[in-house]
């Protein structure tokens, strides 16, 4: 409940910001939305190149490969699949650390 004494109190105008960020501050939000997808294709494609890379070919006239190491390929490309979702999430934590700290400037 508020007094008497608040009820006659005005509110006081508060300048907005203004500065280089307060114009861009709005892009920040699609950019990563639409980098996160091509991010983790590439994310995807960098941790199936790791854990297949001693995949081959059993015979040349088919598509049936072998790969060595224990993970067949369907195995590996889940695997490789939650990888790139963690490294991406880890990717996209930094990106949003970094420019909080490059927007608040310097300490």
């Amino acid at each position: 409940m508020s007094s008497d004494s608040d009820m006659g109190r005005r509110l006081e105008p508060v300048a907005a910001k203004t500065g280089p960020a307060a114009g861009k501050a709005g892009y920040i939000t699609p950019a990563l939305v639409l980098g996160a997808v091509p991010l983790l294709l590439a994310d995807w494609f960098i941790a199936s190149a790791i854990l297949g890379r001693d995949c081959v070919v059993s015979y040349g006239g088919g598509n049936t490969t072998e790969c060595g190491g224990g993970l067949s390929e369907e195995e590996m490309s889940a695997a490789s699949g939650l990888i790139a979702l963690v490294v991406l999430a880890i990717q996209l934590g930094l990106i949003v650390l970094v420019r909080r700290r490059i927007r608040s400037g310097p300490q």
